[in-house]
């Protein structure tokens, strides 16, 4: 994947094992983040996802356990988009936080992580019926 830095002394992205499904994406400065508020975030840099893909962007595991979360849940950056990548961080109000506290995080620290995934694109097709299944019209919880 393409990327291109948009501030000085850019630390890029990178997969920290082998195996590892995620790239972590490092803050680019100093950042305090407010709890219970949405905190946007500049990461520094645009890139060009692969065509026929999509980067999601979420928190890392560490990040979650700390309550800290994106405001939509995941980020969506589609293969044709190519401004700045922007994330809007929540941390939750819940617990040990509480509205208003301030998070202090430092150049170089990781809290979003990014996957490339591919993507399938589906025809919209209008049916009058849809094909029976053993579940059906089941909910929440139907599968238990």
């Amino acid at each position: 994947m393409r990327v291109k830095p948009l501030v000085d002394n850019f630390i890029k992205p990178e997969y920290k094992s082998a195996s590892a499904g995620g790239m972590d994406i490092y803050f680019q400065s100093d950042v305090t983040l407010t709890a219970g508020v949405d905190n946007v975030v500049n990461l520094g840099f645009a890139a060009e996802v692969p065509a026929g893909h999509v980067a999601l962007l979420m928190p890392r595991s560490g990040a979650g356990i700390k309550g800290i979360g994106l405001r939509n849940t995941v980020g969506v950056i589609d293969s044709d988009y190519r401004g700045e990548w922007i994330a809007h961080i929540v941390i939750d109000e819940q617990g040990d936080n509480s509205r208003g506290r301030e998070f202090m995080f430092k150049r170089g620290d990781r809290a979003i992580q990014c996957l490339i995934v591919p993507v399938v694109t589906e025809t919209i097709e209008i049916a009058d019926e849809l094909t029976e299944t053993e579940r059906g019209a089941g909910g929440f919880g139907s599968t238990r």
